[in-house]
This record gives structure tokens, C-alpha cells and sequence, in this order.
């Protein structure tokens, strides 16, 4: 929160609030002497990789994962422990969580109006070790689990690395978010941005090798932020035209990165203008199809991939077959949208023909898949004679709900 998760607070106390920035020998001790405390609470306690060349700190940042056990473990007992349900396991999750945040509150000499809870976060003003009245902003963010750890390890470090990582390659279907790296499928993502997701990795060595990033010197670590900015640009699928051409076409994300983030803004701006050398186009250019390719082959998605496209494909071929519906229907208006409820709600398929159910169907069959290829005008045909029927039992099933509906209204 770069120090400034107390402002509002200011507000709301009428007093001012005071978080100087810390210069680096400070914000080592004051670090080194957290870290030991939390590990008593944490089974694992990182402080993310600071920007390189970085002057002083706003506030200091911890990633914990794993909660140790708050209470001295029960008495043995011969008999097996009673199974809990689900809501049981959540609950006694949810309590468990509170309890370590109070503990780290305690812990942290925190008075209890100066710890804000952001979800998964939570901001901690600490008394200052050497300016009286003076508070020190500690931001702890706890991973949900072990697995994901690593990830958002590396989602946090190195300032904004990432940002300009993800910015660089969206275009090109990869994306980096708080569960993984993903490869979107392009005709999945315009009607359901989350089911056009392939999870591909949470490992950020695997990440690193498909974007053809140096995986040893990420891991020394970067001297300068002009060490970091030549890194990314060594990556196979940079392109410098993604940060030239922003005109027009750039996104409000985008432009809340080059309002916030200052290295964001730096790497956009003086970086990549001041290197025409870099991200030019040698050989064959990467294209969202080559770079899916490259993501199916390296991570084993081929069949999810398929999978997909096969749901996909069965989704435009119903789409198009209830367009074609509604023109052969000879109805407008609300008449044509009860026959086609009525289609939907009143059909079944026998031996690949449709017939008129005598109950209302729980789920619409999928129509395109009951039928057998090449028998389409067959069954427009049907349609076309059986649509009034349908229509008339759906109709009488919603008057039936209506005066359901009413005569309960009366009985109450």
C-alpha cells in the first residue's frame, strides 16, 4: 500500500497520522525483527523482493502461508474424531483465521483502530522505533494455501515486474492472475472471459521458460531497474509495438498502471522509446495462434483444449440452429417467444425425432446433438407443425403457476 493504507483514517480521528518513509538500514531492522515474530504464527514468512535501487519504503510487506496451531493440541483419545461437515470445517477456517489476526495484531504491539483488514491482507501501524508519535505500516497478505505460495510470491515481487509482464503479453492470450498462469482460447473469451481460461501453471520457473525468460538471473536478482527493464525485454514474445501503439486502443487498466505505477510508467515511457533495438520482429512473428500452440504442447492441454472447443462448437451450432427457429416459426413479438419456451420446455428425442412431451422437461436437450446430421429441414418441418402445441402447453402451464401463485396468496 506504499504507506498509505492509514490516509482515511486521518478523517476519521481528526489527528494526522504520521508514516515516514523508512531509508534502508531502518527498514531491514525493523523487517528482520517482524519476520522472527510472525514465524511463531506462520509456517512460512517471506518478505517479497523489493524494487532494485529502491531508496526508501513506505511500508514493509510480508506473504505468510500455513497457520500454526493457536491452542495446545488435545488429549489422545483411542476413538477416531467425529467427521465434520463442510460448513463445520469452513467455520472452524474462518475462526481459526480471525484468531491469527488478532494474534499478529498482539504480537505487532498494534492498537486495535490501526489494523485494517483488506480480506486476505491486513495493514498493521506499528509504533516507530525511534520517532515518538510515528507509525511504521506493516502489510501482511495471507496465501489461502501452499501450493500457491511460490505464485504469488512471484506475483509480488520486484514492484511492478509483473504489470508490465501481463501488459506485454495479453495480446497475445497469456494470462497472469492470484491463481496461475492461463492461456485464454480467443473464440471462448468474447461471451465467457472465465471458461476461456487454461490453467497452465503455477510454477514460476515454467512461466518463465515459455516467455523465454532468463530463469538464473531472475533468480540472482536485479541491481539496477535498468537490469529488470533489459531482462523483460529478452523475452521471446516481447514486442515493442504493444507499448508504441496505445493510442486509441489502450485500456483503462492500463492507464490506472501509468497513473499508479511509477516503474510501469517509466518502462513504457523512457525505456522503450529510449531502445529502438529491442522487441523488433525477427523471423516469423508470434501470433495468439502460434503462442497457444506453444502453451498446449509445453504444459499437456491438448485435451482440455479440445474439450473446450468441442463445447464451444456445440454452443454456435445450437445458437444457430434457434435462429433459424424463430425464422421458420410463423410468430413476432412475445407470440414468437412463448413458442420457442415452448419448444424448449415441451420437447424430447426419440430414435433422432423430436416428439411433444406430456410433462414439462426439467433441462431443453440440446437439439443439435439428438438429431442426425442432414436431417435439419426434417426437423424445421416439425417445428413448423408443432410449434402451436408447444406453445399452448406452455402457456396453460404458466396460467397454472399464476393461479397457484395467487390462490397461496389468499390462503396466507
Amino acid at each position: 500500500m506504499g504507506g498509505q493504507a492509514f490516509a482515511d483514517l486521518e478523517s476519521v480521528h481528526k489527528a494526522p497520522i504520521n508514516v515516514p518513509r523508512l531509508p534502508p538500514a531502518t527498514y531491514q531492522t525493523i523487517a528482520s525483527h517482524i519476520q522472527t515474530k510472525l514465524k511463531t504464527l506462520f509456517a512460512r514468512v517471506v518478505i517479497p523482493r523489493e524494487a532494485p535501487g529502491k531508496l526508501d519504503h513506505g511500508d514493509i510487506d510480508f506473504l505468510v502461508c500455513g497457520i500454526l496451531s493457536l491452542s495446545p493440541s488435545p488429549s489422545p483419545s483411542p476413538f477416531p474424531p467425529p467427521k465434520a461437515s463442510e460448513d463445520a470445517k469452513i467455520s472452524a477456517h474462518h475462526e481459526e483465521t480471525q484468531k491469527v489476526w488478532e494474534s499478529v495484531q498482539t504480537l505487532l504491539e498494534c492498537e486495535p483502530h490501526l489494523h485494517i483488514s483488506r480480506g486476505t491482507s491486513h495493514s498493521f501501524g506499528i509504533p516507530h522505533p525511534t520517532i515518538p508519535t510515528a507509525l511504521v505500516q506493516v502489510d501482511v497478505e495471507l496465501c489461502p494455501n501452499d501450493d500457491l505460495f511460490a505464485w504469488t510470491h512471484f506475483l509480488k515481487s520486484d514492484s511492478d515486474l509483473l504489470q508490465i509482464i501481463g501488459s506485454n503479453h495479453r495480446h497475445l492470450g497469456l494470462t497472469n492472475n492470484d491463481r496461475g498462469m492461463h492461456v485464454r482460447v480467443a473464440e471462448i473469451e468474447p461471451y465467457d472471459k472465465k471458461k476461456s481460461l487454461i490453467s497452465l501453471t503455477r510454477d514460476p520457473d515454467q512461466a518463465m521458460e515459455i516467455l523465454g525468460l532468463d530463469i538464473e538471473e531472475y533468480h540472482a536478482g536485479f541491481a539496477t531497474e535498468e537490469q529488470l527493464f533489459q531482462w523483460v525485454a529478452r523475452g521471446r514474445f516481447f514486442s515493442r509495438r504493444v507499448f508504441e501503439d496505445r493510442s486509441g486502443v489502450e485500456k483503462h487498466n492500463d492507464r490506472a498502471r501509468m497513473a499508479k505505477r511509477p516503474m510501469f510508467r517509466r518502462f513504457v515511457l523512457e525505456y522503450v522509446p529510449a531502445h529502438p533495438e529491442i522487441g523488433q520482429s525477427e523471423g516469423e512473428e508470434w501470433t495468439r495462434e502460434r503462442v497457444l500452440g506453444e502453451a498446449l504442447n509445453m504444459f499437456s492441454k491438448h485435451g482440455e483444449y479440445e474439450r473446450m472447443m468441442g463445447d464451444h462448437r456445440v454452443k454456435e451450432a445450437e445458437e444457430a440452429f434457434w435462429k433459424r427457429v424463430k425464422e421458420v416459426v410463423p410468430a413476432q413479438g412475445n407470440s414468437l417467444a412463448s413458442a420457442v419456451k415452448g419448444l424448449r420446455r415441451w420437447v424430447d428425442f426419440e430414435d433422432g425425432m423430436p416428439y411433444i412431451t406430456s410433462t414439462r422437461v426439467e433441462e431443453t436437450p440440446i437439439w443439435t446433438q439428438n438429431f442426425p446430421l442432414g436431417s435439419l429441414d426434417t426437423v424445421m418441418d416439425w417445428i413448423v407443425r408443432n410449434w402451436g402445441t408447444a406453445k399452448a402447453l406452455e402457456k396453460k402451464h404458466a396460467q397454472v403457476a399464476r393461479e397457484s401463485t395467487a390462490n397461496n396468496a389468499g390462503v396466507r
